[in-house]
C-alpha cells in the first residue's frame, strides 16, 4: 500500500490493513476519525468498554507466543523472535499507558479538577465491575490466586495429574546457557543464572516438601510427577528455610528481571531441544510454573 487513503471511507476511519509507506502517511494516524483525531481519549473510552485491562494482556501474550513458537511463521530467527517481544513489552506499555489516561479522565471532574472524593485512580476501572456479558469473560489465571491463596496455587503447580518436574528447571538452565542471548554474553551472568537456578531448585524443593504429599519424607508411593533433586536429607528436615534463604537472598525486582531474561534465552534457542523441555509450549509453561511458585512464596514469606 504506498497511495496515500484520501478517498477510502469518506468520513469513516480506515478499516482493514493500515501499513502505509506513503511518504505523506508513513507517521500520520490512519485509522482514527477526524472526531477521534480531535480528541484521542475517545479511543481509549471506546477500547476499554470492549476489553478489560487484563484482558488485554492475556490477547498479547496469546499473539506472542503464537508469533514465536510457530514453525515457518515470521519470528524464526533468534533476533526476530528477540524483536517482537520487545514490540509486545512496549505495545503492553502503551496500553497500560492509555487506561491510566483513561482513568485520569474519570476521576476528575467536568472542569478538569481532581475528584476530592475519588481516592483512586483506578477506582472506576471497569474490571472491577461485575462482568454480564459472557463474551467478555475469561478463566482466572493461576497466577491470580497467588496472593488471594498462595497455598493453594503451590499445590495446583505440584498437583500429582501436572507434568511439572524438576528436570525441566534443569533444562531451561542449559537453554539459556547455549542460547545466543545479549543477557547471557558474559561470563559472569551465566554463573549467575547457574546460582540463581540452583537456590530456585532448593527453593522449589523445600515448597514440594511443605505443601506437596510429603511422600518424600514418609516413604510412601509418590503419585506426583515433582520429586525433589537437590535437597539432601537435612534440608528436607527443615525445609521452611530453604524458602527463606531464597527470599533473603534476592529481591523481587531481580527475580522478574532474571525470570525474563531467562524466558527470553529459552525463546531464542535453535538448537536441539532436550527430551525434558521439548518445545517452547513446554518451555513456557515451566516459565509460569516457577512464576506461580516463586510469587505464591513470596506472599506467604512476607507475611509470616
Amino acid at each position: 500500500m504506498n497511495e496515500p487513503l484520501t478517498n477510502s471511507r469518506p468520513g469513516i476511519s480506515f478499516y482493514g490493513k493500515a501499513h502505509n509507506n506513503h511518504p505523506q502517511w508513513y507517521n500520520q494516524p490512519i485509522r482514527l476519525t477526524e472526531e477521534q483525531l480531535n480528541n484521542p481519549l475517545l479511543v481509549f473510552d471506546d477500547f476499554f468498554q470492549g476489553y478489560h485491562l487484563n484482558e488485554t494482556r492475556e490477547i498479547l501474550w496469546q499473539w506472542l507466543t503464537t508469533i514465536i513458537s510457530s514453525p515457518g511463521g515470521i519470528a524464526s530467527e533468534p533476533l526476530e523472535r528477540s524483536n517482537h517481544i520487545y514490540f509486545y513489552e512496549k505495545m503492553e506499555e502503551v496500553v497500560e499507558a492509555a487506561f491510566v489516561l483513561k482513568s485520569k479522565q474519570l476521576s476528575t471532574s467536568p472542569n478538569g479538577i481532581p475528584n476530592e472524593h475519588d481516592t483512586s485512580t483506578f477506582a472506576k476501572d471497569p474490571a472491577a465491575n461485575e462482568i454480564s456479558d459472557l463474551n467478555l469473560c475469561k478463566q482466572k489465571r493461576l497466577i491470580e490466586y497467588a496472593e488471594e491463596d498462595p497455598v493453594y496455587v503451590i499445590k495446583q503447580v505440584f498437583k500429582p495429574e501436572g507434568l511439572f518436574t524438576s528436570d525441566q528447571i534443569k533444562a531451561w538452565l542449559v537453554i539459556g546457557l547455549l542460547t545466543e542471548c545479549c543477557a547471557y554474553d558474559e561470563a559472569d551472568k551465566r554463573e549467575q543464572l547457574k546460582t540463581f537456578h540452583d537456590d530456585l531448585l532448593v527453593m522449589v524443593d523445600a515448597l514440594y516438601i511443605i505443601h506437596g504429599d510429603n511422600t518424600e519424607t514418609t516413604g510412601k508411593k509418590n503419585p506426583y510427577a515433582y520429586t525433589v533433586s537437590v535437597l539432601s536429607q537435612e534440608q528436607m528436615k527443615k525445609p521452611q528455610k530453604g524458602v527463606t534463604d531464597f527470599f533473603e537472598k534476592y529481591p523481587t525486582t531481580y527475580i522478574d528481571r532474571e525470570l525474563e531474561d531467562w524466558l527470553e534465552a529459552g525463546i531464542c534457542y535453535t538448537g536441539n531441544w532436550p527430551d525434558d523441555l521439548f518445545c517452547r509450549s513446554q518451555l513456557l509453561d515451566t516459565h509460569r510454573y516457577v512464576l506461580c511458585l516463586i510469587r505464591s512464596a513470596a506472599h506467604l514469606y512476607a507475611h509470616g
